[in-house]
């Protein structure tokens, strides 16, 4: 039995991510979320993990958790900004998010315990003109959001050096699919979803012709899953889909399925938006088999699941 936890596991990326660990019996499943966390995504799941409650400042609890369960894994997903966040956003991030982790990963180092960190592959590498971003690319947030993931690789590869941590760094591209906040202010795809079930204007900052990466969900999850099984440690990967799509693209997409015109206001690009962000995906493509789901058809998966429910 492997005992692995979650930090921050009851969110959309975290609830998902469980399942296949849930449903394999080698594993035994923590999830720690802050006691103002919304935990309705891992409800269905109450019989089969332990749900623990605190803060990522509240070292010493956490601390004690890992040690009683004997914890092998520590999976950290866990961040309070987002790349329109200001600076403001951005010093608490610091005190409340960067500096416990930095505490707690020294902690894993010292336990021999796998530090596994999620970063942003849409926000660390910045705004360069590669048509895909490897994993060795020069680093170049432009925004708050890119930066804090930055600084906290930066501080996993220095424990790593110092203190020989084992850690795995997984740089998302942007998943998308049932567990999404339709309300939110990020996720593209799952946002316009809530602007049409709601018949309001979708906000595009640009001129719609900045190109991201998108993996559906339960892709994203299994190749993380099949990552862990091959007990990948000490790197650094990407996990996408290797392709580009523009937010028009998107929203054509959108038109087909919904068999209308999304209602669409354009409105002046902002600064810490990146042009354009594809990952190259070939180391993953190297440890695991890679699924992918065809863009048009995990959106159609999303919208129809979203109806139904």
């Amino acid at each position: 039995m492997k005992n692995i936890l979650f930090i921050g596991g009851a969110g959309f990326i975290g609830s998902n991510l469980i399942k296949p660990f849930i449903s394999n019996a080698q594993y035994k499943v923590f999830v720690y979320e802050t006691p103002l966390a919304n935990i309705s995504k891992v409800a269905p799941y109450d019989n089969e993990i332990t749900l623990i409650r605190g803060f990522l400042s509240d070292h010493d609890l956490l601390c004690t958790l890992i040690l009683e369960n004997k914890i092998d894994k520590v999976v950290h997903l866990v961040s309070t900004l987002i790349p329109g966040s200001t600076y403001d956003d951005y010093k608490r991030e610091y005190e409340n998010i960067i500096f416990p982790t930095i505490k707690l990963m020294g902690f894993c180092a010292e336990k021999k315990i796998e530090f596994i960190y999620f970063s942003s592959g849409g926000t660390v590498y910045g705004n360069d003109s590669n048509e895909k971003f490897k994993e060795d690319d020069i680093l170049a947030p432009i925004s708050y959001y890119g930066l804090s993931k930055q600084i906290i690789e930066n501080s996993i590869l220095f424990e790593s050096r110092i203190s020989k941590l084992r850690y795995l760094i997984i740089r998302p591209s942007n998943p998308f699919g049932p567990g999404q906040a339709l309300n939110g202010n990020q996720g593209l795809i799952a946002v316009a979803i809530g602007k049409i079930l709601s018949d309001e204007e979708l906000v595009v900052w640009g001129d719609g012709k900045s190109v991201r990466d998108y993996i559906y969900i339960d892709d994203f999850a299994d190749a993380f899953f099949q990552l862990i099984e091959k007990n990948i440690e000490n790197d650094i990967i990407n996990i996408g889909s290797g392709f580009g799509y523009s937010i028009n693209d998107i929203i054509k997409h959108l038109n087909v399925i919904v068999s209308e015109d999304v209602k669409v206001k354009y409105e002046k690009s902002r600064l810490v938006d990146v042009s354009r962000m594809v990952l190259d995906i070939t180391k993953l493509d190297s440890y695991i088999n890679v699924k992918h789901t065809p863009l048009e058809f995990g959106i159609k998966q999303f919208y129809d699941f979203i109806k139904k429910n």
